[in-house]
């Protein structure tokens, strides 16, 4: 019982990180500037905060923790996305909110989802571009599975990086997830790495894609990034109703 509690405590440590720092992948390479025309960088008072996935011209999918600040939701007009470049600095379009609509039972590390709706749509390109999300019911690749994560953020040596890197992790084992995460259930799922590499504070948002779908949103980390432990998910197939019910 008290491995749970320190878990959970590692956990909330990770989350507090993941709200208030900038983006990270561990590991990983440049993409292309082609590569992942579908992810966006979610800015919070014009700095990158965390990641977004375009689902529509007016609507992005991104975790519900990057939209809130000490446990209170943002103003819309406090947000705004970067999208149809690989620099978080620089290029593309800068896309402002309309509103931010959070999944009704969010708690902190359940439910991490919102709908970001943008003021005005986005006009589709070579490097703007929605992308499929996971069906209801959909069942997550076989344990073992590459699934390719992007995001804005640093190197294996530590240094900063403008350009967004996309990392392949792998599909936990069930009771790898459990071990990691007490609270596993059919709405989450885990991603494993090699040590010093993975997902890290602020990169949630950021989405796991397989076989060109969109199944995950990243949540948070568990301890250290690149710890043994895997990086936690949540799963949107789990999710697809409430989803559509926002792009109706």
């Amino acid at each position: 019982m008290q491995q749970k509690y320190l878990i959970l405590g590692a956990i909330a440590l990770a989350m507090v990180g993941v709200a208030q720092a900038g983006g990270r992948i561990f590991g990983g390479e440049e993409a292309g500037p082609n590569d992942t025309p579908y992810a966006a960088s979610l800015r919070v008072d014009n700095a990158h905060a965390c990641g977004a996935c375009i689902m529509s011209p007016n609507t992005l999918l991104t975790a519900a923790h990057c939209a809130h600040r000490d446990n209170k939701l943002l103003d819309p007009s406090r947000i705004s996305v970067r999208v149809g470049t690989t620099n978080q600095y620089a290029g593309g379009k800068i896309a402002h909110v309309e509103s931010v609509t959070v999944h009704p039972s969010y708690d902190n590390l359940k439910n991490n989802l919102a709908i970001i709706r943008l003021s005005e749509p986005l006009t589709f390109t070579d490097r703007i571009q929605a992308i499929e999300v996971a069906d209801s019911g959909e069942a997550l690749p076989e344990a073992g599975s590459e699934v390719s994560v992007a995001g804005w953020g640093r190197t294996v040596e530590g240094t900063a990086s403008y350009k967004i890197r996309e990392l392949g992790l792998h599909v936990a084992e069930e009771a790898t997830c459990l071990d990691a995460y007490s609270d596993h259930d059919s709405t989450s799922f885990c991603l494993a790495h090699e040590l010093k590499q993975g997902t890290c504070h602020g990169d949630g948002g950021s989405g796991a894609v397989y076989q060109n779908k969109l199944i995950g949103i990243s949540s948070f980390v568990v301890g250290a990034c690149g710890s043994r432990y895997p990086d936690v998910f949540v799963r949107l197939s789990a999710y697809s109703e409430w989803i559509q019910e926002q792009l109706a």
